[in-house]
């Protein structure tokens, strides 16, 4: 089982539909709500595990002990981002991360992204290269408007944000996502 705990529209749309489409019931995607700032995701997430890991010890089904909980976040002006990801890391809880917002991962999909960006400014770009995505509406994207060669070409392009950031000591900096690992397990586990 996997938890996923957001506070927008994207990307709990985006993971239910991914879901779907990989055929994975195993997965489960629990939004926070509006209120959702990285602290209380990770606050929910880590409650949501100690369900797990009782519900887990009642059954003594060693498939009940195999879970992963992830929470999943953005950067995008919120606080306690370093205090989130220390909780996360101390619960063994995956994070799967985007600075400055979920929606650089949709726009990798289509185009690179290596300076750092708005969110507001990443939305207007995301919303040219894809007309469906509407930044002042409900901004719900499905994965399937992209091929899966947009997809690899998402993940690459995000793995070599990645790689160009910790090459210069840049972390986690904007622009920034690595929710491709929450992905790519939902696919190993899928069809």
């Amino acid at each position: 089982t996997f938890n996923h705990n957001s506070g927008k529209n994207t990307e709990p749309y985006y993971l239910k539909k991914f879901v779907e489409i990989h055929g994975n019931q195993l997965v489960t995607i629990e939004p926070v709500g509006a209120a959702g700032v990285p602290k209380t995701i990770v606050d929910k997430a880590v409650l949501k595990k100690k369900e797990l890991v009782k519900a887990a010890r009642k059954t003594g089904d060693p498939l009940d002990k195999s879970f992963e909980v992830w929470a999943v976040f953005d950067c995008d002006e919120h606080p306690y981002i370093p205090e989130s990801f220390e909780k996360a890391k101390g619960n063994n809880l995956k994070v799967a991360y985007s600075n400055p917002c979920f929606e650089l991962w949709l726009y990798l999909h289509k185009s690179d992204q290596s300076a750092a960006i708005h969110r507001k400014a990443l939305g207007k770009q995301l919303q040219q290269i894809v007309p469906s995505y509407d930044p002042d509406r409900a901004k719900t994207l499905c994965p399937s408007i992209f091929t899966n060669d947009e997809y690899e070409k998402a993940k690459q392009r995000a793995q070599q944000l990645k790689t160009s950031h910790d090459r210069v000591g840049a972390g986690m900096a904007c622009p920034y996502t690595d929710v491709y690992e929450l992905l790519e397990v939902i696919i190993a586990n899928g069809k």
